[in-house]
């Protein structure tokens, strides 16, 4: 979505990037624009306009690929209040993506995931591989917030060393360990779709696929 949020810049950026995802083999996109008060402030009217238009692009250019929208969500207060009011955008059936400081573990997640599950949403952490707070090669924190029934989306960047190598190894044990239940391309601009055809070779992601634990396909 054009100017909402990080990503694409432009309807022009925009076809861009469907047209090497629908190359590199992807027949459906959930876009999930940030919503994070006092930086982007979307609402769920502005995310409907944008997926609009990215419908009408690719009717334009005759791109068969099927493109819906929620949001990622910053973990925050004003996040807290949509939770409580029930106003959240969701995919599939009831997943709410939301996303952590990076280097500040919150304390009230145990509790926010608490509340997502009794309001009747099922919350998904995004790219639980880059908050280093969770790194430990035991897997003890990842594994206390599998136990809170929490899902995680990866980024596949994340395999090829994109970010950092200690995110990288941080990612390979959560699919090592079967924690991966999403994953997500993390796609910003055209220089990033060699990255994901990277990724999309990777061992690790050839494993996450044969592990039968991915939900995606349960999207379309």
């Amino acid at each position: 979505m054009a100017g909402i949020d990080d990503g694409a810049k432009s309807d022009e950026e925009s076809l861009i990037l469907l047209q090497g995802l629908h190359a590199a083999g992807f027949r459906k996109c959930i876009t999930t624009p940030h919503i994070y008060a006092g930086l982007y402030n979307n609402t769920p009217e502005r995310i409907s306009s944008g997926l609009q238009r990215l419908k009408s692009i690719c009717t334009e250019h005759a791109l068969p690929l099927e493109v819906e929208a929620a949001a990622e969500y910053f973990f925050d207060h004003h996040f807290f209040e949509l939770i409580s009011q029930q106003k959240v955008l969701t995919f599939g059936k009831q997943y709410v993506l939301f996303e952590l400081p990076l280097n500040n573990r919150p304390a009230m997640l145990e509790d926010m995931v608490f509340k997502m599950c009794l309001n009747g949403y099922q919350p998904v952490l995004a790219h639980p591989e880059r908050y280093p707070f969770f790194h430990d090669r035991k897997m003890v924190e990842y594994g206390k917030l599998k136990d809170r029934g929490l899902l995680f989306q990866l980024n596949l960047m994340s395999l090829t060393g994109h970010y950092t190598e200690p995110i990288r190894s941080a990612a390979r044990d959560l699919v090592r360990h079967g924690m991966v239940e999403f994953a997500g391309t993390d796609i910003h601009r055209e220089k990033h779709l060699p990255v994901i055809r990277k990724a999309m070779e990777d061992s690790y992601y050839i494993e996450l696929l044969c592990s039968g634990k991915l939900l995606n396909n349960t999207l379309l």
